[in-house]
């Protein structure tokens, strides 16, 4: 699913990311990694807590969950943090992608599949696991925890 996730997020991103004059080209790989970030870093948190009902309606909705406004507004904030990039256009990526890429996860399979699959078939410490390989393990211990978010954001 980490490649699928991938894939769709590098498919979606062109337009809005690649294509566009207001983010610049030297930027356009991290602002797609920053959406990876925070779309696995939302589904990996949900999961960990318990909240896999949250990861259906975010995939049977238009975008008009809690959890989707979210991480819209995580993704824009960081990307105009970490790349300069205009509050205007950060938001309206923002819009444009993370739902786009959530409708096309529903058509990737039933919720069931999607978690297996992004855990690995073996629960929280797949998801863990997965989360330390695509770098949210801020402090080296092999896993994503609460101690890691706090590295993150420097609590």
């Amino acid at each position: 699913m980490f490649e699928q996730l991938s894939s769709l997020i590098q498919q979606h991103s062109q337009q809005s990311v690649a294509d566009n004059p207001a983010i610049p080209n030297e930027h356009n790989q991290g602002v797609v990694e920053e959406l990876k970030n925070v779309i696995l870093s939302k589904v990996t948190g949900l999961v960990s807590s318990g909240q896999t009902d949250k990861i259906s309606e975010m995939l049977s909705s238009s975008g008009d969950t809690p959890e989707t406004k979210d991480m819209e507004n995580n993704f824009a904030t960081n990307i105009m943090q970490k790349f300069g990039i205009n509050s205007q256009v950060a938001t309206s990526i923002a819009a444009t992608l993370i739902p786009g890429i959530l409708n096309a996860l529903r058509g990737q399979g039933g919720i069931q599949e999607i978690l297996a699959s992004l855990g690995g078939g073996s629960g929280l410490s797949g998801l863990s696991s997965l989360g330390a390989k695509i770098g949210l393990d801020k402090d080296g211990d092999g896993d994503v925890d609460l101690n890691d978010l706090g590295k993150m954001f420097k609590f």
